[in-house]
């Protein structure tokens, strides 16, 4: 090594072995402060982006004197060092801030890639860089179509792969999750691992059940499968909840069912509907519950078929409902039903109500309290399907939407009011369709009235006088007779007859108000003249004359007599108030020259003949089956 007295410039050039300044007089000679110092990276490094795209920012260096400051006019010498790309140019020379640049640096092939920059006398630096293969297609490979529960992860979490034209799979290419509603993942952007997957860790789904999607998408045009698609599907979680729907806080008879069957949703945390989860229902007391377990359906609802309740009236019965299912966390349900004594009940569905007059329909209330308190007995509670009811209502031209089986205590009447044949003639109709199979007491009747004869009736005083006589056929009057064997010599097409009713309870009533004016017979005589729906169904008119259950009922007053009371008893009532009864004694009888007079008199009057219904009567148990049918020509 040579020395240089203090004082003397000395000027490097590359491959010359430095020298050491000394001072001639034994004092050591300084450095020069304008010589470059240091190199190093200003801005740049680590950047990312496609094979043969640009960086996004140019790479730099910065060239520093001794003292720190930057140097201008210092020449750096860039080199691509690994990858294969490429800078606008290889050298550059330091700007007043000691800062030089070769432009944006180009990626090569997919992977590593590094940019040297030297400076002479001065050690190196390294741009590193990484470019990304320009992806062609973007795939699911795990996750797809899965099932949970709301609110939760699914269990495999969506991964996709990102392979460019050629198949290779792509490293660190950016891959966004997107999710819908309420749905969230991890990682909604995630960069593709070595093998060229994402994953953007779990997917949780939203509160409500459903169909939930993820779309993974990579940046670019024209790339395969983009956005590429998850689907997962949300079911209810588990029972944490039971709601009551309808039922709860009902009044019923004592041993009948309730009117409307108790009937819960069981529901998720979040308010969801819970399908196939065991319901359990238990009573109190002596009630009981059909059935006492069952499953919710695709609504989470779940109903009994019936609650019926216990004997003591007065009574409030309880219906517990619970989830058996071990997983479930819902609290259980109480419903209540108080029992009322039982009593003879008749409902009535008015079809046509809009054509009814408010002093109409009270006229059919009237009936209908009329008769459910003279008959007292309570029936056994039954069952109507819906086919069969629909079947009547259908063979009587009664239109009327019926939503379902259902529980009639103790008779059910469908009423219509429609155009029949104008003012007089044909007036209506009633009957039974549907009978017991244990007492064949009706269960379900239908009565029908001609639009143009309400008014009219109701300005004469009959139109409630009527309306009585139409519903005693529906609960057994005249309609059931012949079937339960209560006719002597029944009238029938072809043959004459002198038919008579032979029922106990009838015959002893007609033996109280007959006095001395009938002695043709003990038996009470029977209407056998007329035809269908006149004969074998009606008192008969010549005797009984002016009583509401002849065929011809008289301008004034037509008293129901305590004969038509008791013959209710024969029906199979067991209980019957006779003080509902008019006073009523048998006139005198017509003989037939009177009887032509009085023919002549009912000219225009109320002509009640034909309103038996003649159509078939189904014989049902108490569950509504059909047992069998009594045909037309059965009656």
């Amino acid at each position: 090594m040579k020395t240089l007295c203090a004082g003397a410039r000395l000027v490097a050039f590359a491959g010359i072995v430095p020298l050491t300044l000394a001072s001639c007089g034994g004092d050591q000679v300084s450095p020069d402060a304008d010589a470059p110092a240091s190199l190093v990276i200003h801005s740049g490094d680590g950047q990312t982006a496609r094979t043969g795209t640009e960086a996004g920012e140019p790479v730099r260096v910065r060239v520093t004197a001794q003292s720190g400051s930057g140097l201008s006019g210092v020449s750096v010498a860039f080199q691509v060092t690994v990858g294969g790309g490429s800078v606008p140019s290889f050298s550059a020379v330091t700007d007043a801030n000691g800062i030089a640049s070769p432009g944006r640096w180009t990626m090569g092939a997919p992977g590593p890639q590094e940019l040297r920059a030297s400076v002479a006398g001065l050690n190196p630096v390294v741009f590193h860089a990484t470019a990304l293969g320009i992806p062609a297609e973007i795939a699911v490979v795990a996750g797809a179509e899965q099932e949970a529960p709301v609110a939760t992860a699914v269990p495999v979490a969506p991964e996709v792969l990102v392979t460019d034209a050629s198949g290779t799979a792509l490293a660190g290419i950016p891959v966004a999750f997107a999710t819908e509603t309420d749905a969230t993942v991890t990682n909604p952007e995630v960069l593709t691992n070595a093998q060229g997957r994402a994953n953007p860790g779990a997917w949780t789904l939203g509160t409500s059940t459903g169909v939930y999607r993820l779309f993974a998408s990579v940046d670019g045009d024209g790339i395969n499968g983009n956005p590429i698609r998850f689907e997962a599907v949300a079911v209810a979680g588990p029972a944490a909840r039971i709601v009551a729907v309808e039922g709860d806080g009902q009044e019923s008879e004592t041993t009948l069912p309730v009117r409307i069957a108790p009937r819960v949703r069981v529901e998720d945390a979040h308010g969801n509907p819970t399908a196939d989860v065991t319901i359990n229902f238990s009573t109190s007391g002596d009630s009981e519950v059909i059935p006492t377990e069952t499953t919710t359906d695709s609504a989470g609802l779940a109903a009994v078929d019936k609650w019926v309740l216990g004997t003591t009236a007065g009574a409030t019965y309880r219906l517990t409902v619970s989830v058996t299912d071990v997983d479930g966390t819902a609290d259980p349900l109480v419903f209540t039903a108080t029992a009322k004594p039982a009593v003879y009940d008749i409902e009535i569905v008015h079809v046509s109500a809009s054509l009814l007059t408010e002093s109409q329909r009270q006229a059919f209330e009237k009936a209908e309290r009329y008769w459910e308190r003279a008959i007292t007995g309570n029936l056994a509670w039954s069952t109507v399907r819906k086919p069969a009811l629909e079947h009547c209502l259908a063979r009587n031209d009664i239109t009327e939407e019926i939503p379902g089986d259902r529980v009639v205590d103790d008779l059910l009447i469908y009423v219509q009011i429609k155009e029949i044949d104008g003012p007089a003639g044909v007036f209506g109709g009633a009957g039974p369709c549907q009978i017991r199979v244990d007492n064949s007491l009706p269960v379900v009747g239908v009565m029908f009235f001609d639009l143009g004869d309400m008014d009219g009736l109701e300005s004469n005083g009959h139109l409630e006088g009527t309306i009585l006589h139409e519903m005693a056929h529906v609960i057994g009057f005249g309609t059931l007779w012949d079937h339960l064997g209560l006719l002597q010599d029944p009238a029938g097409h072809g043959r004459s007859a002198n038919t008579h009713f032979v029922g106990d309870s009838a015959v002893a009533a007609f033996d109280r108000i007959r006095g001395d004016n009938y002695t043709d017979s003990d038996l009470v005589p029977v209407q056998s003249l007329g035809g269908d729906g006149v004969w074998n169904g009606h008192w008969r008119e010549f005797v009984f004359r002016s009583e509401l259950m002849t065929p011809f009922p008289d301008r004034g007053h037509n008293p129901l007599s305590i004969v038509s009371l008791a013959s209710f008893v024969d029906v199979g009532y067991e209980e019957v108030d006779y003080s509902m009864a008019d006073e009523f004694v048998l006139p005198s009888p017509l003989y037939p020259a009177a009887r032509d007079a009085r023919e002549g008199a009912l000219e225009g009057a109320i002509d009640l003949s034909g309103d038996i219904l003649r159509m078939p009567l189904l014989v049902v148990d108490q569950e509504g089956h059909v047992v069998r049918v009594i045909p037309v020509e059965g009656r």
